[in-house]
């Protein structure tokens, strides 16, 4: 009766459920002052599916992202929950313990691709493989800021269908090989693809994940490159080409937006050295975490310590790299699944490594969702040949079950204190803090503190960001709302116009300056800074009822 229930599907649903249970206590979490703000709570665009919202959701840059499936998914949230944050966090969950479903019965197709000819058949191998390897994925604690963490909606949906398209890709090879993809399964696999970039852009590397598959375990490629370009071979390439240009086209248009917003002055700041040693120490970075998830944080600063290539980190990473990178062309004959998956690996961090690098941060945990896949899928291997070799000996089966549940335990249980972390703001950016501080950590925990109306909380922490970064005007502008907060307006006035000399083409501080000099009666000046803050952000519904305001009070007054 057992053997008869110990089939795929009721594992992918095992697999399922117990990574819902592990994250279900994120539906207690809120929503964080990390870009929860713009995206969710402070956004009234994306509420509801009526035509001006629609058009919104598709034609809209907002953060220099154009996700238009994820905001529909945002629109549907909003529809049934509203802005309780208990849905949105409740559809981050459940997409990622499908995830964990997709990809079990991604591993054990693969699985059953790679097993060698004269290898026993048996159904238990693969099983419990597949389901440690999806376990691995879903329960790590890497996954964690992209399920907890609202905004990162992106993540899981776009993974979602990024799996759905592998799967429909393997569906045509699992007993016939050598043979062109069924054209049902390959415009499935295409369309599911331009929904995955249509959920978040890091997908747009999918095209090498299937030339990679059909090198190794598929075999549609030879694996000597000498031979990729004979008539059966170019018919692979040619039918790449649709995937090729999807990402192409998105390529484009997502550089365009960058150039317009930041890139050509991020460059320029950062060089091209600092951005080779950023990829390097990113390869390094996700590795290491993986086999040992600690001290993770939603803010890992970019500094130029960890940049400069005469560094420590640099050359501890360069040697990580260089190792592994030897070690899969060594064994390549041997187990070639390691260097598959290491050029997988590869290839899918370049659109977040350091190359295109954008941000304060020099790694994130949520690059690791995709880009982490094959790592689990090698500790599935792993399991399913102990498993196998096992199969005549059952207390060590028992011991390598054993040792499965056990590394199951401890990911599950790190990820529920990692889940904690994503509860507020205030548990978020204390966290951060306390792992690795940086200028905008103390200035976002400052803002917390702010927000639960601790202005004198707020100011030692702004003040402590201002002394690690003279040059932060956020910090400078947050320093001027919290003495605003307390009528000490002359110091107010002060921080304001530091930020608007840092950051001019920022409102805020014009905002907050003219509200300065509203309250000092100086209406002329007000008006004069509420203008100026309404140019640079026209679309600002508090200057402009702040301007209106101060108009009002300027006509009330008696003319003299």
């Amino acid at each position: 009766m057992i053997k008869r229930l110990f089939t795929p599907s009721v594992a992918a649903v095992v697999v399922s459920l117990v990574s819902l249970s592990v994250f279900l206590p994120a539906v207690r979490n809120g929503f964080v002052h990390w870009d929860d703000g713009t995206n969710v709570v402070a956004n009234p665009y994306f509420r509801g599916f009526g035509w001006t919202q629609l058009r919104w959701m598709w034609t809209n840059h907002l953060m220099e992202h154009y996700v238009p499936l994820t905001w529909m998914s945002f629109g549907l949230d909003y529809t049934i929950w509203k802005q309780r944050s208990f849905g949105y966090h409740l559809t981050n969950i459940l997409l990622h313990s499908v995830n964990a479903g997709l990809f079990f019965c991604l591993a054990v197709a693969l699985l059953k691709l790679a097993r060698s000819p004269d290898s026993d058949r048996k159904r238990a191998p693969l099983i419990w493989g597949a389901a440690f390897a999806a376990l691995f994925f879903s329960l790590h604690p890497l996954r964690v800021e992209s399920v907890a963490w609202v905004t990162e909606r992106r993540d899981v949906l776009s993974g979602c269908f990024y799996l759905l398209a592998l799967l429909a890709y393997l569906r045509r090879f699992p007993t016939e090989q050598h043979r062109p993809v069924q054209a049902k399964y390959y415009w499935l696999c295409l369309a599911l693809f331009i929904a995955s970039v249509l959920s978040k852009e890091i997908t747009v590397t999918l095209p090498a994940a299937l030339l990679i598959l059909d090198v190794y375990p598929l075999r549609r490629l030879a694996s000597a490159p000498s031979q990729w370009f004979t008539p059966t071979a170019r018919r692979v390439w040619i039918e790449k080409v649709p995937f090729l240009a999807v990402s192409v086209a998105d390529g484009i248009m997502t550089m365009n937006v960058a150039v317009k917003h930041h890139l050509p002055e991020s460059i320029q700041a950062l060089g091209w050295i600092p951005r080779l040693t950023i990829t390097v120490y990113g390869m390094a970075f996700y590795l290491l975490k993986t086999i040992a998830p600690l001290h993770l944080s939603a803010l890992y600063p970019l500094t130029g310590y960890k940049t400069d290539a005469l560094a420590a980190p640099f050359w501890m990473s360069a040697a990580a790299v260089l190792a592994v990178t030897v070690a899969a062309v060594a064994l390549r004959r041997r187990f070639p699944g390691l260097l598959a998956v290491w050029v997988l690996y590869t290839i899918t961090l370049l659109p977040v490594g350091g190359i295109i690098h954008n941000g304060t941060q020099i790694t994130a945990d949520r690059y690791s969702y995709l880009s982490c896949l094959g790592w689990a899928l090698l500790a599935g291997v792993g399991m399913s040949a102990g498993w196998r070799v096992a199969s005549r000996w059952p207390a060590l089966r028992m011991l390598l079950a054993g040792f499965a549940v056990l590394v199951c335990v401890v990911l599950g249980w790190r990820t529920r204190t990692q889940i904690h972390v994503w509860h507020d703001s205030e548990t978020l950016w204390s966290s951060v803090v306390a792992v690795e501080p940086s200028a905008l950590a103390l200035n976002s925990l400052g803002a917390a503190y702010a927000d639960e109306g601790d202005s004198l909380g707020a100011i030692e922490l702004y003040h402590r960001a201002i002394a690690m970064d003279t040059g932060y005007g956020l910090a400078h502008n947050n320093l001027g709302l919290a003495y605003l907060d307390l009528n000490r307006l002359d110091d107010a006035m002060r921080e304001f116009r530091i930020a608007q000399q840092l950051m001019p083409n920022v409102a805020a501080a014009y905002n907050g300056s003219g509200n300065v000099l509203r309250l000092k009666g100086k209406l002329d000046e007000a008006i004069r800074d509420y203008q100026q803050a309404l140019q640079l952000d026209p679309g600002n519904p508090g200057v402009r009822k702040n301007l209106d305001w101060a108009l009002a009070l300027k006509a009330s007054m008696p003319r003299r």
